[in-house]
């Protein structure tokens, strides 16, 4: 093999792997980190679903909260095309949202292969004692096949092949009373509303990320082309 068919070769792999590299990180279900609820009070939280499944698509997904995290409320954001449901158990004040769910009203309207969608709930008194929260999720596609989003890192260095979305929580914000909700409106604790109106879906900074570095391993591949061609010639 010439000098010039080589280079090609090793460009063209290492724009694949730059590319491949990426992916995987951002193809787990998580918890869009621009919004961080305050220890013991209401805030927003923000999941970003993708759809790994190259021909099936995500037709439902269930966040379990912990048992030791005492939600008294929850509230889904609208999402065009979805049912959304917050079960709680308990009575009186020791109830507790022990679990938020979407569904898509028909396969047809859940989010295809090569796409991500976004499903926010605000909730609260979030916990005083703990920084971060795992919500457990189960991801459903098309076909019948569901994904466990469920594992919890033992350390900072590794990550689990499933891992769960994780909530930070920001300090506490003593400004706010009430309920914490302020005027987002969506379906009540217990409810289950047919969604109609749709918001805004916007990329997340990982998506944003990712696209960047293939952007820059794929302009460094041109480059070293060019200057390897005006060598030649």
């Amino acid at each position: 093999m010439s000098g010039t068919p080589r280079l090609l070769a090793l460009c063209g792999a290492l724009t694949v792997s730059g590319m491949l590299a990426a992916a995987p990180a951002a193809a787990h279900v998580r918890v869009d980190e621009g919004h961080q609820p305050p220890k013991g009070g209401y805030g927003i939280v923000r999941l970003i679903v993708p759809t790994e499944s190259q021909q099936a698509s995500t037709v439902a997904l269930t966040v379990t909260l912990p048992q030791d995290v005492d939600l008294s409320s929850a509230r889904t954001l609208p999402v065009p095309g979805w049912t959304a449901s917050v079960e709680t158990e308990g009575a009186g004040e020791r109830a507790r949202v022990s679990r938020i769910s979407w569904r898509a009203v028909n396969k047809d309207g859940g989010v295809k292969p090569s796409e991500f969608g976004e499903f926010t709930f605000s909730a609260g008194p979030w916990p005083e004692n703990v920084d971060t929260v795992a919500l457990l999720s189960d991801q459903t596609y098309s076909d019948g096949s569901v994904v466990s989003w469920n594992e919890i890192a033992v350390d900072t260095d590794t990550e689990p092949e499933h891992p769960a979305p994780t909530v930070t929580l920001s300090a506490p914000d003593h400004t706010h009373g009430g309920d914490g909700h302020g005027a987002q409106q969506g379906p009540a604790p217990g409810d289950t509303t047919l969604i109609a109106a749709a918001p805004a879906v916007g990329e997340s900074w990982w998506w944003r990320a990712t696209s960047l570095v293939s952007l820059v391993v794929a302009l460094s591949t041109a480059a070293a082309l060019a200057v390897v061609l005006r060598r030649r010639s």
